[in-house]
Parts: C-alpha cells; structure tokens; sequence
C-alpha cells in the first residue's frame, strides 16, 4: 500500500497528479474533508472502495445505525468522486483509511481536498 499525498484546490486552480492504483490499496490521512477522484482507464467496470472501521452504533432513541462501505463503480472509461469520509467511521487509529479496487489494470486515482 502506498500513502497518497492529498491535493488542495485552491482558487488558482489544480492539476491534480495521478497515480497507478495498488493491488493491496492506497491509504490517506483522513481530516473528513479529503476526497478520491478515480478514472478508470481499462475495458472493464471498477469499483473502489472504503470500509469503515466502525460500522454499527447504538443510539438510544434511534436503536442500531449502520454505516455501509462507501463504493464507486466505474464502467469502462469513467472517472468520478469518492468521499469525504467521518473520521469517527472510516479512519484507522492511525487517522488514516484504505481505498481497495476490484481491479487496477490502467486505474489512476488522486486525493483531493478544498
């Protein structure tokens, strides 16, 4: 696994750099406002995805709440946005999280913030 840089938008703009996504995952340090944007190069459809680290919470009034696994699937030649992610759901305690791949042949992905 590798641990991407997150890119900042700024007024002046961004070319974001992108990088070859890695069979066993690529990790950021999640602050809750960094974000994926993923293209999918390849013939085949892609999903992407982030597990969270807590996936049930009781709360008193409103009983047991499930926080589902964040996925993006792109088809061939698609590219789009995955996140931001709760810091109390998805990170590690370490503060960072893992985005997996179905697959990686010709998949670029950047993180990105505001």
């Amino acid at each position: 696994m590798a641990i991407l840089a997150s890119q900042k938008i700024t007024q002046s703009g961004l070319k974001p750099v992108y990088t070859a996504a890695l069979v066993a995952g690529d990790i950021i340090v999640n602050t809750g406002i960094e974000y994926f944007h993923v293209k999918n190069g390849s013939a085949i459809s892609v999903t992407a995805s982030v597990t969270p680290v807590i996936s049930t919470v009781i709360d008193p009034e409103l009983g047991t709440l499930v926080k589902e696994v964040a996925s993006l699937t792109l088809t061939a030649g698609e590219a789009g946005f995955l996140g931001p992610f709760e810091t109390e759901a998805f990170n590690s305690p370490t503060g960072q999280l893992t985005l997996t791949y179905t697959a990686v042949t010709s998949l670029t992905v950047a993180a990105l913030y505001i």
